[in-house]
Order: structure tokens, then sequence, then C-alpha cells
């Protein structure tokens, strides 16, 4: 990679990670009773709040639901698709629930789009939020090569509506383990090392560090509750407070060649940092999430572990890790 990307464009951080969800206040609920991510500002996403959207080119009418919780310094969104033409409802119908875009802060949303379509990535839908002549203002676009959709966004002047809050209570979140950070989220993909040139041409994102991950760093193996053997080419860069991954499987059994074989690439999994992974693991299987893949490393003299967690009622997999050292 040359010294300086020469993107027209600029990612300096992940603010948002957002997940599809047919029933928002239940998935919500579950994210508070399981991992403790909440209170919820849940917001009717719809006009007037919501103005002058367009869906694939063309002006639009379209209703959701949105809610967003704070894990740190990183927002989490659920979207509910209401009714209208949506890039949600297109996803629910096409993937099923799931991690669905990312969101990254700009000063200027249309210019933003404009020079990615002039790179021939289209936007997919659009909107202006908040006082009318204001910044407020998003931009989803489905970029191929980094093999995920993102939205460009400017905040404004605020949406200028009060949410509901969920739960409406001043009790502390019942979950056994509590989630306050989003470290990670990862991207699998058939080819780690064209994929980190698209984001550092696209996206400005990088430099990447490309690992082997293979024994004997990777050790102590299990795919769904069996010892396992495997190898992957993983990417690693900084977005902003968030790590973005990339993660190719090369040979064995391994929950990313599985998600290759039923889904494609994309968004695949969130991780956060935990002070004992097995611990951890243990308690969400006794919730009736058990472990579909884990394992041990050490690298650079810091040695952990990690463990994938498929929690069906929070529509996307979670992936505590710890790291010593």
């Amino acid at each position: 990679m040359s010294q300086d990307s020469t993107a027209r464009v600029k990612c300096e951080g992940i603010k948002q990670i957002a997940i599809a969800v047919k029933d928002l206040e239940s998935v919500a609920e579950s994210y508070w009773n399981i991992l403790g991510i909440g209170p919820w500002a849940i917001y009717e996403w719809e006009a007037p709040t919501v103005y002058d959207r367009k869906y694939r080119g063309k002006s639009t009418t379209a209703r959701e639901k949105i809610a967003l919780a704070e894990v740190g310094n990183v927002e989490l969104e659920l979207v509910q698709p209401i009714d209208g033409n949506s890039i949600y409802q297109d996803w629910l119908d096409e993937h099923g629930e799931g991690l669905h875009h990312l969101k990254f802060l700009v000063e200027d949303v249309d210019k933003t789009a404009a020079m990615l379509a002039e790179e021939g990535f289209p936007s997919i839908q659009s909107g202006r939020f908040g006082p009318k002549g204001g910044k407020g203002a998003y931009n989803y676009i489905e970029i191929e090569p980094l093999r995920a959709i993102w939205e460009p966004v400017n905040r404004g002047e605020g949406l200028g509506v009060e949410p509901v809050v969920f739960p409406d209570t001043k009790q502390e979140s019942p979950a056994k383990i509590k989630c306050d950070n989003i470290n990670q989220v990862a991207i699998v993909v058939k080819d780690a090392e064209s994929i980190t040139q698209n984001f550092w041409n696209i996206l400005g994102i990088g430099p990447w560090t490309i690992l082997d991950w293979e024994e004997p760093t990777v050790y102590d193996r299990t795919y769904h509750g069996k010892s396992a053997w495997a190898r992957e080419r993983i990417a690693l860069a900084r977005a902003g407070d968030v790590q973005l991954e990339l993660v190719q499987p090369v040979e064995g059994d391994s929950i990313y060649q599985d998600w290759l074989d039923e889904h494609g690439e994309g968004l695949h999994h969130v991780n956060f940092l935990v002070d004992d992974v097995d611990k951890t693991a243990e308690i969400l299987a006794g919730e009736g999430f058990p472990s579909i893949q884990s394992g041990r490393f050490e690298r650079e003299g810091r040695k952990g572990g990690y463990n994938y967690i498929d929690i069906e009622p929070l529509r996307t997999i979670w992936e505590p890790v710890q790291t010593i050292g």
C-alpha cells in the first residue's frame, strides 16, 4: 500500500453497526436481558421527521422503526421496516434478519454520495432528517468491492423529536454478561488481500495487518463443540474506535466457510472484550446459546481466547474475546 491513500472519500471511523429485524421491541428487550445493552431510544422513522427520501434513485415514502443504543463509543442500531419501499425490507426478503450496514460521519453527505457514484457506487437509498434546510442527511451506498453497505451520515441538528425509551426503568439490566464495548466488526470474504486494497483505495481504511490464522498462533480450536483444525487468512485495520476484520477461510471446518456457503461474502460477527472468555461462554451456554467455534491464540507476546456464540434472539453472532499480556 502507498504511504497515503488516494481515496477521495475518507472513513475516519465506524460510528454505528446496524441490524435489520422484524420485531424491534423484542430484539431490544433481548439485548437488554442477555448482554445488558441499552436502554434503547426508539423512534418512528417517518415523515415529517424523515423527508426527501429516495429509493434506488426515485422519490418514495416509507416508514420504519429504529432503536439506538450506545455501546462504548459505538452506536448499535436496530431497524424494522413497516411499509413502503426500502433496502431494509429488501434485506429481510433476501437475507433474513441480521447485520445490515456500517455508518460513518461526513461533513457533506451529498458530496460524498456524488463522489462514490462517480466511482461506480450509486446510492441505493437516501433521505434527510431534522429541521428543513439543516445538514441532517444519510445515504446508503452498496460498495460491492467492500462486501458491505456503507452509510455516510451528517447528524446535523438532530432529529428534533423525543424517543420512547426502552426499558423505561432505572433498574440495572438483569444480564449475567455485560457488553460495554464493541471492539470489532468482521466481514467474511473470499480474497482478503484484494479487499484490503479496495478499502484503502475507496474509503482510505488502512494500513492493514494480514495474518495466517493457523497453528501455532491459533490452537485448541473447537467447531460446534468438537476439536477441529482449520486455517484462515485475516486482515485487521482500525476504523476509529472499531477494529475492522476481514476473514478468509482457507481450509478445514469453520463457521466462516459455513457462512460463505450459506450467505456469501458479507458482514459476519461483532466482538467484545471480556475478562474471562471461558466463563462468559459457559454462562451463555447455560442460557441456551452454545459455542459454535472457539480457540486460543498467542501473538506478539499476547495470549488470549475467543468464542463465537450465535445468539439468535440478538440476530447476529457475538464473539467474546479475552486478551492477556
